[in-house]
């Protein structure tokens, strides 16, 4: 080698160099962008399902609320008409068992429906006792319905309140 070459060899060096810690910078640079799109494709996807959420538990019961506007429009109806006499009473009941068909199958649709007495056998998971009364026969068997409970789906939204039979004190 002559020093020419020698020479020229310490700035193809320094050169190469330099394009290395160019194409570093630039490939860093690509990575930064890369990083900053994926925190703001992240932030953008977490806004989104915030909305979602919010728009989930506002309007939930959209479906149901428009299912019920029927029942208060019979409602309305039935309280705008006159009562006078026999025969507009017993219209006034029929528009009110109607409403209340109405109202089941709105309940209905949305997943709701009475509980079944069944056996009318007592079961601490649908009903709730509020009187025992002594009679002769098996206990704990269900003699009135106060008040109807409900099921949404498989979940228990009111306990039936009923009274339960007891043994009566001879027999025990």
């Amino acid at each position: 080698m002559n020093e020419e070459e020698q020479q020229e060899s310490p700035s193809t060096e320094a050169e190469s160099a330099s394009a290395e810690v160019v194409n570093w910078e630039e490939k860093a640079e690509g990575y930064r962008n890369d990083y900053l799109r994926a925190l703001a494709d992240i932030e953008n996807l977490r806004k989104r399902h915030e909305k979602q959420m919010e728009d989930a538990r506002n309007y939930a019961v959209d479906r149901f609320a428009r299912e019920l506007l029927p029942v208060i429009d019979s409602l309305e109806l039935a309280l705008a008409s006159p009562v006078e006499d026999a025969e507009s009473i017993a219209l006034l009941r029929q528009g009110l068992e109607n409403t209340l068909t109405l109202f089941a199958q709105a309940l209905g649709k949305a997943g709701i429906a009475p509980i079944e007495m069944g056996e009318g056998r007592f079961d601490p998971h649908l009903h709730q006792a509020i009187a025992m009364v002594e009679t002769e026969g098996d206990a704990n068997r269900v003699l009135a319905v106060h008040q109807k409970g409900y099921l949404m789906h498989d979940r228990l939204l009111r306990p039936s309140m009923v009274s339960v039979s007891k043994a009566t004190k001879a027999a025990e």
